[in-house]
């Protein structure tokens, strides 16, 4: 994860944005959110994480806030969104900006480092990451972090987008191209922990627009 990037946020003109961690972009207009709301199936995203009403969700690489004010949203007054990027100069302002703008009394911002999303232990239901995790370095940190700040049973949803021809490259050779494949990815978490719920390798596949993601939904072990 270079620190001169990125949810957490994190990242390129993508479908969702572009932000630090690479992910989650500025607020546009109503129409252009929901465009990106589609674009990458957020109704989807925001069921794999189960969340509801009172619940405690980590936005990591949260950028400009684009998920973190829907999840607000989904958890309610009783719930809580812990909004987390590592960029200091434009991600975390933005962030606040947003939570004083729309009175967002159940979210907090969190400026963390690139190992470290700075969570309680066992203090969260889900925790997801939209268009970031191929940036996040050293991950295996990252990952044991996650793990101990979920709740036995909390889930780790990952959208990420696919690698075309470096899919079988190493890693850091896919880390050049914003890529990251699910066969990384998924022995990455099983290696740190996590049990595989579900794997969609095609959770979005528009090849007009060449854009292609997946999804892995984990969690920790009851």
């Amino acid at each position: 994860m270079s620190t001169g990037r990125l949810i957490l946020g994190i990242v390129l003109a993508s479908a969702v944005g572009v932000s630090t961690m690479q992910g989650q972009a500025s607020s546009g207009s109503p129409d252009a959110e929901e465009l990106r709301a589609k674009a990458i199936r957020l109704p989807d995203i925001l069921d794999a994480l189960a969340v509801s009403s009172g619940l405690h969700v980590a936005d990591i690489g949260a950028g400009e806030g684009f998920l973190t004010a829907r999840l607000a949203k989904r958890v309610g007054p009783a719930g809580h969104v812990f909004a987390i990027d590592i960029d200091d100069k434009r991600a975390i302002p933005k962030l606040k900006e947003m939570v004083k703008k729309e009175s967002l009394e159940n979210v907090s911002v969190i400026l963390s480092e690139p190992s470290d999303p700075k969570l309680l232990r066992e203090s969260l239901d889900a925790v997801v990451m939209v268009i970031v995790y191929h940036e996040v370095e050293p991950y295996e940190e990252m990952l044991a972090h996650i793990l101990e700040a979920l709740k036995p049973g909390g889930r780790f949803v990952i959208v990420d987008n696919m690698p075309h021809k470096t899919r079988s490259r190493p890693r850091a050779d896919q880390m050049k191209n914003h890529v990251l494949s699910p066969e990384l990815t998924e022995a990455e978490l099983k290696a740190a922990g996590f049990e595989i719920t579900s794997r969609q390798d095609d959770f979005v596949d528009r090849p007009d627009e060449e854009d292609a993601k997946w999804m892995i939904v984990s969690r920790r072990p009851k």
